[in-house]
């Protein structure tokens, strides 16, 4: 793990960093990937031109009539059924209701099923293999965006939805060019050239895009784009609630990298409901319709911290946006949406596991936190461990109400001098220590800090929602939504039909 700078590579803070950092790309490998790939004029030239008239989808010489106008595709990244039940308990104790997301289960109407998530070079996926899935409805490596492992590139679903007349769109708590969006537009071989990813992003013609990353989508890229219209913090996005049919495309960059953290965000970041809500209205008056896929983020990178607050605090706020969609849909009464929520895999299985009233005060002790891991690690970072021996404590106690021992100081100490603190050797590293000590105060706790190979729950409401079988893999998902918008024939961009060589993976940080 990378680290700030202090006197030595053992004994100094983690800098709080994306479990699948953004790396930069030669000249010479973008240049390759860019002459074998849609990123160039002729991809922009398709991407902003007009839209064919809405199509249907043809399978063999029967013709299969449209069900649905629209498509929106939630996505809780890295979302353990442990996480759901979570937010739900949450909800109930602290909030009166249950969640939005479970509510659905008993909707009449409604589909559930249990989905594998494997990607094609393991039974443990990431999020670009896993979002590729549902882009392109096959099998992917990880670390890879919509280019099968024989090196062909598959045509994403906002790309085949684009060139039957609908709009598209993307909503994300994450980088606007992180892997789960971009599986829905992009093609890269791999998922962290997210400066290229931008470039599709924009000269794909993406109509409605929000969440952070501005810095991969620089001045300079959008000054070839004269009908992109930015915002940049909530109050300009507010403003545009009420002019939804303003012309050219809407891209909200809301900060640097990924938002902050709910716990952490100030009152000039959206919230994902509010960017929801905006980006619906906007899409909707669409003649011919639209997709979406909306991400709740940042609650895999809370899994991967082993930080429980931030985690239910993500979580809820993506319940939140859920409730904004069922809004739009008229509480399942509009017959026109196609709505699919979902996980891309589940991320370190964390659960409430303490009984009686101890459950009920832990859960009571997590909604008087402040701030998450990543606050605190920010205000850490770069001391030696004799620093953070010193400051940890009250930085600790200042973000969650929680006053530590010096028992537990020396276990997240130890792990910072990397000493053995754990048996499993995956959870010696700092934040999985604090998320292990705080879990001594709200009963919740973590395997690791790891994606995992569970089954992820997907629920469907609306026309199509039928095809949704019990069980099945995530590539399902792919032809679910194509058959029930009922997509014309993709047409590949140009270039590609030439095959992609794969560059050497880069060693895990």
């Amino acid at each position: 793990m990378p680290t700030g700078p202090c006197r030595s590579r053992g004994q100094c803070l983690p800098v709080p960093t994306d479990p699948h950092p953004a790396r930069p790309v030669s000249q010479f490998a973008r240049r390759s990937f860019l002459k074998a790939s849609a990123l160039g004029a002729a991809a922009v030239s398709l991407g902003i031109g007009p839209r064919p008239a809405p199509a249907v989808h043809v399978s063999g010489r029967r013709t299969v009539p449209a069900k649905a106008r629209n498509v929106i595709f939630m996505v809780a990244d890295g979302m353990s059924f442990g996480t759901l039940t979570l937010a739900d308990v949450f909800r109930r104790q602290h909030h009166d209701r249950q969640s939005a997301w479970m509510g659905l289960f008993s909707k009449p109407g409604v589909r559930r099923g249990l989905y594998a998530t494997w990607s094609a070079d393991s039974p443990v996926t990431d999020s670009s293999a896993s979002g590729s899935a549902w882009g392109c409805g096959r099998h992917i490596d990880n670390g890879v965006v919509n280019i099968t492992p024989d090196g062909v590139q598959r045509l994403p679903i906002l790309i085949k939805a684009r060139q039957s007349g609908k709009a598209t769109g993307v909503v994300t708590t994450t980088r606007v060019t992180h892997a789960t969006p971009a599986s829905f537009y992009a093609n890269s071989v791999r998922r962290d050239w997210e400066g290229p990813i931008a470039e599709h992003l924009l000269g794909r013609g993406v109509d409605v895009m929000m969440g952070g990353g501005a810095k991969f989508v620089t001045e300079k890229l959008l000054s070839d784009h004269a009908d992109v219209t930015v915002v940049r913090d909530r109050a300009a996005l507010l403003g545009l609630i009420d002019k939804p049919s303003a012309d050219g495309r809407l891209l909200g960059l809301f900060a640097e990298s990924h938002t902050p953290f709910r716990l952490d965000a100030p009152e000039s970041v959206p919230t994902l409901a509010e960017m929801t809500r905006t980006a619906l209205r906007r899409l909707d008056t669409h003649a011919d319709g639209f997709v979406m896929q909306i991400e709740g983020g940042r609650v895999d990178h809370a899994g991967h911290s082993n930080d429980a607050a931030a985690l239910i605090s993500e979580q809820v706020a993506f319940d939140d946006a859920i409730g904004e969609v069922l809004a739009f849909l008229d509480n399942g009464k509009r017959d026109d949406t196609l709505l699919i929520i979902t996980s891309d895999h589940g991320n370190s299985n964390p659960g409430l596991t303490v009984y009686g009233q101890a459950a009920r005060q832990g859960l009571e002790r997590v909604a008087r936190v402040r701030h998450s891991f990543e606050w605190i690690t920010d205000r850490l970072a770069g001391l030696d461990a004799a620093g953070v021996g010193q400051k940890l404590l009250p930085v600790v106690e200042e973000a969650t109400g929680i006053k530590l021992d010096g028992g537990d100081l020396a276990v997240i100490t130890g792990a910072l001098a990397g000493k053995r603190i754990a048996a499993f050797r995956q959870q010696n590293r700092f934040d999985s220590a604090l998320g292990g000590v705080l879990a001594n105060h709200y009963g919740i706790s973590f395997v690791s800090g790891n994606h995992t190979s569970d089954y992820v729950e997907v629920t469907a409401l609306g026309p199509g929602s039928e095809s949704i079988a019990p069980t099945g893999h995530n590539v399902d998902l792919h032809g679910v939504m194509e058959a029930s918008l009922g997509l014309a024939p993709a047409r590949p961009l140009p270039g590609m039909e030439e095959l992609v060589k794969f560059p050497q993976r880069p060693k895990p940080d």
